[in-house]
């Protein structure tokens, strides 16, 4: 089971705020580039979350020492 750092909930609550913003942008009609260009950065914002969970569940499990353990934070990255 993953402890949920306040660091990791604030990065995604910066990302939801993102998106809200996204949604106005498109609401009013915005240019397409701009729309790209904030969605690539939450895009960004999210895999770096992905990044930062991986990292933490592969220093744990390689605590545990368990080589199924591993492989299965292994798969985790693959997805990445």
């Amino acid at each position: 089971m993953m402890a949920c750092d306040p660091k990791l909930i604030n990065r995604l609550k910066r990302a939801e705020g993102q998106l809200r913003g996204i949604q106005a942008m498109m609401a009013e009609g915005r240019d397409c580039a701009d729309v790209i260009t904030q969605l690539s950065a939450v895009e960004a914002s999210v895999k770096r979350v992905m990044g930062m969970i991986i990292t933490e569940n592969i220093s744990q499990k390689m605590a545990e020492a368990s080589d199924e353990d591993v492989q299965d934070s292994l798969k985790l990255i693959a997805k990445l």
